[in-house]
């Protein structure tokens, strides 16, 4: 499920984060009043001056609009983030110049690259997510729904885990926990499931993507038509289920389709954590009935793709018949899977809104381990596919 909906801030803002900028802000004015009356200072007293009033000018605008990024203004944070990179810009280009300029002026370099540095690096603070998200306000994830949940892993013997790190999924490798690099895990359960072991977990994953803001119109200046946009955060939703197979498989993913675009995107705005490209598919399955809207596979999902396998392999798990099967799932959404050695991970793009979620994964857990040829669990590729298999019975959860 893929979400930009309306957008929350934190009753309290960043004051570690809002004390550092305006540290790294007033050092900054002070090393450029130094380097203008200074080291960097003209024989002429007129340009001197000239100088000295566009640094107070300048630091009596930055500190305006600092005054506003405290206050949770969205504008002032974007126009002092612009503003530092600019003239962090102006100044290495001016030092650079005066370095060469001039004679014996190395400090009057080095002060000049420190000042650019540290424009840099209050352009950097703006940017980092506690004080976007105080200006901007973020798009709170789903809850999931704690009572049902807890009273289903009690009645089950699981464990269960809220708000756990998300260093947790380390322990899995490749799609879907992994997807984007940005992702909070508000819930995880793990227990046994038929016997063998098991676990569920949602998974909020927030990524950023370009949004037009308007209609498209004609630049004079550019000689072009213009599509204003900005930068928006989505956050996607997956609830998964993994369930330890009694031997291992080689691997196989059933997915869909990415658009290359959108994988370089991804790349420019550094979501991806791994599979920045997703490669070429071994194989399609076509489904029965019309195609479905559907966010996460960019706008509808008709087929389903293979990847990671042998075509031949892929196939025999994957028919016409299942696959159709998979989309149509009432209580999840299409569901999507990845056989890799010992686990077997299914999943669908919603939140736990409810114990049918986590019904519906296990059931159709326990159809594809139906679907699993004999001859796969002798298959070499089996061995190379388990070889970083991390039993789920030795991990280290907090249980809550």
């Amino acid at each position: 499920m893929n979400r930009q909906t309306e957008r929350v801030r934190p009753a309290h803002p960043p004051t570690v984060f809002l004390l550092v900028i305006t540290a790294v802000l007033v050092v900054d004015v002070l090393l450029e009043l130094v380097w203008v009356l200074g080291l960097g200072s003209s024989s002429y007293g007129a340009a001197n001056a000239v100088r000295l009033l566009l640094v107070v000018v300048g630091a009596l605008v930055r500190v305006g609009l600092l005054i506003g990024v405290w206050l949770g203004k969205k504008s002032a944070r974007g126009v002092l983030f612009g503003v530092e990179v600019f003239f962090g810009l102006v100044m290495v280009l001016a030092a650079l110049i005066m370095g060469a300029a001039s004679t014996g002026s190395a400090a009057s370099l080095l002060i000049g690259l420190g000042i650019a540095l540290l424009m840099f690096g209050c352009a950097f603070l703006l940017n980092s997510r506690p004080v976007r998200v105080w200006c901007e306000g973020e798009v709170r994830s789903p809850e999931p729904a704690r009572a049902p949940l807890a009273q289903w892993a009690q009645q089950q013997g699981w464990q269960v885990a809220w708000n756990v790190p998300s260093s947790v999924l380390d322990q899995l490798r490749g799609q879907p926990f992994h997807e984007y690099r940005r992702k909070q895990v508000p819930v995880l359960m793990r227990g046994h499931h038929r016997g063998a072991p098991a676990m569920v977990a949602q998974v909020d994953f927030r990524h950023l993507h370009k949004a037009t803001t308007g209609p498209s119109y004609y630049s004079p200046g550019a000689d072009r038509y213009v599509e204003p946009s900005k930068t928006v955060e989505h956050t996607t939703t997956i609830s998964a289920v993994v369930v330890e197979l009694p031997a291992p498989v080689p691997e196989l993913l059933v997915g869909t389709k990415r658009n290359l675009l959108g994988d370089v995107e991804s790349l420019f705005f550094l979501n991806k954590a791994q599979r920045l490209f997703q490669g070429r598919a071994v194989g399609q399955v076509a489904t029965g009935g019309p195609s479905i809207a559907f966010s996460a596979a960019d706008g509808y999902l008709g087929d389903y793709y293979l990847y990671d396998a042998d075509p031949a392999y892929a196939h025999a798990v994957l028919t016409p018949e299942r696959a159709t099967w998979l989309k149509s799932n009432r209580s999840s959404g299409p569901v999507f899977f990845r056989l890799s050695g010992r686990k077997l991970v299914v999943w669908a793009y919603t939140e736990l809104g409810g114990v049918a979620v986590v019904d519906a994964l296990l059931a159709a857990a326990d159809e594809i381990v139906r679907w699993i040829p004999p001859a796969a669990y002798q298959d070499p590729a089996a061995a190379q596919a388990d070889q970083r298999h991390v039993p789920l019975v030795q991990w280290q959860i907090p249980v809550g």
